[in-house]
């Protein structure tokens, strides 16, 4: 132990432990407030990364969809290129279609004339709206007396 002279002249000892300890500003730890600030600031930055997470989600679902429908659309299409017509149905995952068929223009001085093809798919998204993707194309009918 230690003895101290103070003013008045009476001794006064300090204990080592609180020799040790050295003044309030060299103690070692968090006060309250800063263990406060930074849960406020970890809880604010989980929160923004979820939501990133989320919207991450969404946009990888949204392009899954719209990559099916564009291969459904390609098929639809492929068979609109054989045989031509009017007509809507629906797929087994949710998604549905319409063709539309008309002639276009007339060439002259040719046995042929343009169709005009389009497909549609529509789909469902997130409950809320519903998205579309659209295909035309153009067709080469010939009249079969020419052939």
């Amino acid at each position: 132990m230690r003895e101290t002279n103070n003013r008045s002249g009476v001794r006064s000892q300090k204990s080592e432990v609180w020799r040790g300890l050295g003044s309030y500003s060299e103690a070692s730890g968090f006060t309250l407030i800063e263990v406060i600030v930074s849960i406020t600031i970890l809880s604010i930055s989980f929160v923004m990364i979820m939501q990133l997470f989320a919207s991450g989600l969404k946009s990888a679902r949204l392009s899954c969809d719209y990559t099916r429908a564009v291969l459904l659309a390609k098929d639809k299409m492929e068979e609109m290129s054989e045989s031509p017509r009017n007509d809507s149905g629906d797929y087994e995952d949710g998604f549905r279609w319409e063709t539309e068929a008309e002639s276009y223009k007339e060439q002259e001085g040719t046995d042929a004339n343009l169709m005009k093809i389009k497909v549609k798919i529509m789909w469902d998204y997130m409950m809320k709206t519903q998205k579309t993707l659209e295909i035309v194309s153009l067709k080469a009918v010939f009249d079969e007396d020419s052939l």
